[in-house]
């Protein structure tokens, strides 16, 4: 069986904008502090992802499986090391680095 990826954040915010929220307004409309919405699409934050999940009608375990347990369903604690990783930047975000 193949193992389900993520849904990027690119694809997490693509999902908002049809519904027409924001990452901010999710952060509003749950109170988290700001920018918790934002960082929950790349870093496991679990009120972060019940937020996402609960706006976009979705179970987190189908935005986020790789932050799950796939027998159980229950939320891996501690979560792995890959899922703190970070995804390669474009390159004209990358500070001091040439082009």
């Amino acid at each position: 069986m193949a193992r389900l990826r993520d849904k990027q954040p690119e694809e997490i915010r693509f999902l908002l904008n049809r519904k027409g929220m924001t990452f901010a307004y999710i952060d509003r409309k749950y109170r988290l502090p700001t920018d918790t919405a934002c960082k929950t699409a790349r870093v496991p934050h679990a009120e972060g992802e019940a937020a996402i999940a609960d706006a976009l009608g979705l179970s987190p375990q189908k935005i986020w499986p790789s932050r799950f347990d796939s027998r159980t369903g229950e939320r891996l604690k501690p979560q792995p090391a890959e899922n703190y990783s970070h995804a390669p930047r474009l390159r004209h975000c990358l500070k001091g680095e040439a082009a």
